[in-house]
């Protein structure tokens, strides 16, 4: 039975019956005040200022808090408008896309023999690229993690499968029907920027430090020597939106398995930095270093007061190499 996340299910269903500009203004004015709660208990703008300083440490204290409360502004406003998203009809959602960057040479791949790689990240709101592919390729599989016993579930399965998209679950069966799909001549995309489940996975540079990241995605290349193409949002004016298909270049496909992580995180960055505010910086992202964890968000309160009493970032967090 599933019994956990009820009341925010119930707030999706509430949401996504009220005017959307609605639903913006009050998700806005909410994170706005909750970044002015102590750092003890707004513990997710906490993980924001960490994760601030460890990418960018020449910012000061104060442009630090700046850009991080505009990060859970930005991402608060994400996840309220996925109640439009996933509970509305998806032609009111997508017709809030302005542009399709990449849009012909993307239609050229779908067409070709070739299997396609789609890697996303969390940045602007990355659920809507899913209702882009399902509408022009609707054999897409998405990898997706499950959350059992969760009344929000199968709300955001329903959404995410609006427009013909099939989903598969980030676990054994899923990594066999992906498989399966890519020998087809089909096509998968998965969010590759957050840390992956396994113990086993290798380490890639991410704003100068190493986090694992998953080694699926280049036995996955090795493998069926697919089409690479990255997939983000940019959010602009009015909730509306810009989506890009950007081609990863074909040397890719004879890279090493350290090479091919690094250019994916690589571009992963380039795209954050277009509008860095609205990646989600809410993750911790930064826990796991090689051969040992970081303790940076257990031990946050001590380290963003040495940041707040003028110790550079740099030597709080390391600098990035």
């Amino acid at each position: 039975m599933k019994n956990q996340h009820v009341w925010e299910a119930r707030l999706v269903r509430v949401f996504a019956a009220l005017p959307l500009h609605w639903v913006l203004a009050l998700a806005t004015r909410l994170a706005s005040l909750y970044c002015y709660l102590p750092l003890s208990v707004a513990t997710a703008y906490r993980d924001v200022l960490v994760n601030v300083l460890v990418c960018f440490p020449d910012k000061s204290w104060a442009e630090a808090r700046r850009f991080a409360r505009q990060a859970i502004i930005e991402t608060v406003r994400t996840i309220a408008g996925y109640s439009h998203l996933w509970m509305r009809p998806p032609a009111e959602m997508l017709a809030r896309i302005d542009r399709i960057e990449g849009e012909s040479e993307w239609l050229a791949a779908i067409a070709s023999d070739r299997p396609i790689l789609y890697l996303s990240l969390h940045q602007s709101s990355w659920e809507l690229p899913v209702l882009v592919l399902g509408q022009r390729d609707p054999t897409t599989l998405v990898m997706y993690r499950p959350h059992d016993g969760s009344a929000l579930d199968n709300l955001v399965k329903e959404g995410r499968q609006g427009t013909g998209c099939m989903l598969a679950p980030a676990n054994g069966d899923g990594v066999r029907a992906a498989l399966a799909s890519l020998a087809r001549g089909g096509s998968i995309a998965l969010l590759a920027d957050h840390k992956p489940g396994g113990k086993q996975n290798p380490f890639a540079e991410f704003f100068g430090h190493q986090v694992t990241v998953p080694a699926f995605v280049h036995k996955v290349i090795e493998r069926f020597q697919p089409h690479v193409i990255f997939v983000s949002t940019r959010r602009n004016a009015d909730y509306r939106f810009d989506v890009c298909f950007e081609f990863a270049d074909e040397g890719i496909l004879t890279m090493s398995q350290p090479e091919v992580l690094r250019t994916m995180m690589a571009q992963f960055e380039r795209i954050i930095l277009r509008q860095p505010e609205q990646f989600q910086w809410t993750y911790k992202r930064f826990s796991r270093a090689p051969g040992a964890k970081r303790d940076w968000y257990k031990t946050a309160p001590s380290l963003l007061a040495r940041v707040r009493r003028g110790e550079p970032a740099a030597q709080v967090f390391g600098r990035p190499k």
